[in-house]
């Protein structure tokens, strides 16, 4: 965790200067984003979270050439950022995912994915195991009926064996990394505790979120402490099909633009005028120039500010979620997977 102090100004403003890496430490990758398999209600691209105006077939026309993707993958070899294919999609689906991976493999590039669980079967589990540093299976329910009405299907007994089709095939391995996520939102907020006791005891470690909505605001949060620069612009690029470079991984809709990858390279735009202007926003305090930031209250669930141990976890929380580590699974966590979090002092 990068601790980072501010300096006071006369109006008595606080501002900060954080560090940016010479790289991104995690890389999204939108390869094909016109279709899911589901179409989870609170999703903000294939749900009904979203802008009703706003049509993805209509935007995404084209998918990421596996051409594209090397040459990233090539450029950022020597400083082994996580890449997770799929920007608001099942990744799954992506019907170039196993040579994505692959080539990401070639390269020592830790892969990530957080998926639905409703496309792996045996197979598709031992190729997750064999090659994917983390996999995060989303599930938000503990029966059908609640599941039904958080991700529109009922397929629960097929998610819930996903699961465990993936501790059998790692067995005994260190990695990959295996969790379970669970969004709570009105319908099933009173399955939290039920789904953390039920998990907790099989995976290496739960997560448990609040709910985005399209505003970008986190459902039924108030957050009561000062505002701080968001770690997403200093630790992570999203890259959308055509190489274009959304600010936030929350831009479903593409509204933002801070570059193009295919045209000027990663380094060049994660250094560039467009990620330069809004850090410095970020820094000044100046979250009403950006009007995308401007009412975002997400920023506050990507730092954490509580870590504490009880019993075998390692419990570490956010304004909005809280992550469940087992302590005798830690060693899955490595740190090629993990963020660059930050803490800001007397903020």
């Amino acid at each position: 965790m990068k601790t980072v102090k501010p300096s006071t100004s006369l109006d008595g403003r606080k501002s900060y200067q954080v560090p940016v890496p010479e790289y991104p430490k995690k890389i999204n990758l939108g390869i094909q984003e016109d279709y899911c398999n589901l179409s989870c209600p609170k999703c903000l691209v294939f749900g009904t979270n979203k802008d009703p105006s706003f049509d993805i077939k209509a935007v995404a026309a084209s998918v990421i050439p596996i051409e594209q993707i090397v040459k990233i993958f090539d450029e950022v070899q020597e400083f082994k950022p996580a890449i997770s294919p799929g920007y608001w999609v099942e990744p799954l689906v992506i019907k170039s995912f196993k040579e994505v991976v692959q080539e990401a493999k070639k390269r020592d590039l830790p892969v990530d994915i957080c998926t639905n669980g409703l496309l792996i079967n045996e197979s598709m589990a031992e190729f997750l195991v064999d090659n994917v540093a983390a996999v995060s299976v989303s599930i938000d329910a503990t029966d059908k009926e609640t599941l039904v009405k958080t991700r529109a299907t009922s397929r629960l007994e097929t998610i819930e064996r996903a699961v465990f089709h993936l501790l059998e095939k790692r067995g005994t391995k260190e990695t990959p990394r295996i969790v379970v996520s669970f969004t709570a939102e009105d319908c099933n907020r009173h399955q939290q505790d039920e789904f953390l006791q039920r998990w907790i005891q099989h995976v290496d470690a739960v997560r448990i979120n609040g709910m985005y909505t399209y505003e970008r605001g986190i459902d039924d949060l108030t957050v009561k402490r000062d505002r701080t620069p968001c770690r997403e612009i200093y630790d992570q690029m999203n890259i959308d099909f055509n190489g274009d470079v959304r600010m936030c991984c929350l831009d479903g809709f593409r509204v933002t633009n801070l570059g193009n990858v295919f045209e000027d390279g990663v380094y060049n735009v994660w250094h560039g005028e467009g990620f330069n202007s809004v850090r410095k926003h970020h820094e000044e305090g100046n979250y009403g120039a950006e009007p995308f930031c401007q009412s975002c209250t997400l920023w506050a669930s990507y730092n954490i500010t509580d870590e504490r141990e009880e019993g075998n976890l390692l419990i570490r929380s956010s304004d909005s979620t809280t992550f469940y580590n087992r302590l005798d699974r830690m060693d899955s966590w490595k740190n090629e997977i993990k963020r660059n979090d930050l803490e800001f002092l007397n903020s």
